[in-house]
C-alpha cells in the first residue's frame, strides 16, 4: 500500500522489498546524491549516530558475551532507525523529492556491512582512503536498513572503487555488494 501511495512502483524492484525498506533506500539515495545535504565523506554531522553507538568495550568481569552482543545489536538497530527518521525529516524540510523508480542503481550500488564480523586492523580504512572507518563501517549517510545482522547501504557511483578497494583489503567477509534481491531477503 505504501508503494502505491508514494508512487514507487518500479519493474526493477522485487515485490518482496518492504515498503519501509524501499522508502528508506530511496531517501538514502536522494541524500547521498545531493551535494548540498551529504558531506563529501558521506559522514554528515546531521546524521552522525556516534552517541547512539557509544558503548563500553566487552569486559569478562561485568557481563556475558551474549548480553554484550545483544546490547551492541540494539545500538545498531537504534542508530539505523534514527538515521532514517532524521534523514527523512531533513529531506522533507529541504523540499527534496525522492526517486520514483529503482533506476538510481545505475548511479550506485547496494552494500552489506556486518558489524559483528569486523576486525579492527585498519586495512579497509587505509585501502579505501577513509571510505570505511577503523571498524570497517561504511559512512553512516549511506545506511538505510538493518536486518540479518547486517546494515544495508547505498554507495554512490563516485565511491564504488574506493569501497571495492576496502572490500579487497579486508581479511574477513564483513562487507560485500548486493542487489534488490538481497534487500528483499531482509528479515
Amino acid at each position: 500500500m505504501l508503494k502505491s501511495i508514494l508512487g514507487l512502483v518500479t519493474p526493477h524492484v522485487p515485490r518482496e522489498v518492504s515498503p519501509l525498506a524501499l522508502k528508506a533506500a530511496f531517501e538514502a539515495v536522494t541524500w547521498c546524491l545531493d551535494e548540498q545535504l551529504a558531506s563529501k565523506s558521506l559522514r554528515s554531522a546531521a546524521l552522525d549516530p556516534s552517541a547512539i553507538l557509544e558503548m563500553p568495550d566487552f569486559s569478562h568481569s561485568s557481563e556475558s558475551i551474549g548480553a554484550w552482543i545483544d546490547q551492541k545489536r540494539d545500538c545498531y538497530r537504534r542508530a539505523v532507525a534514527w538515521i532514517n527518521e532524521r534523514r527523512s525529516g531533513l529531506l522533507k524540510a529541504a523540499g527534496k523529492e525522492t526517486p520514483r523508480s529503482g533506476d538510481f542503481l545505475a548511479k550506485g550500488k547496494f552494500l552489506i556491512y556486518e558489524p559483528e564480523e569486523t576486525v579492527e586492523d585498519g586495512a579497509a580504512e587505509a585501502a579505501s582512503k577513509g571510505f570505511y572507518d577503523m571498524k570497517d563501517a561504511p559512512p553512516w549517510d549511506t545506511w538505510f536498513l538493518l536486518g540479518n545482522k547486517a546494515i544495508y547501504c547505498y554507495v554512490p557511483e563516485f565511491f564504488i572503487s574506493r569501497a571495492q578497494d576496502g572490500i579487497d583489503a579486508n581479511p574477513v567477509d564483513c562487507m560485500r555488494w548486493t542487489d534488490w534481491q538481497g534487500v528483499a531477503r531482509v528479515e
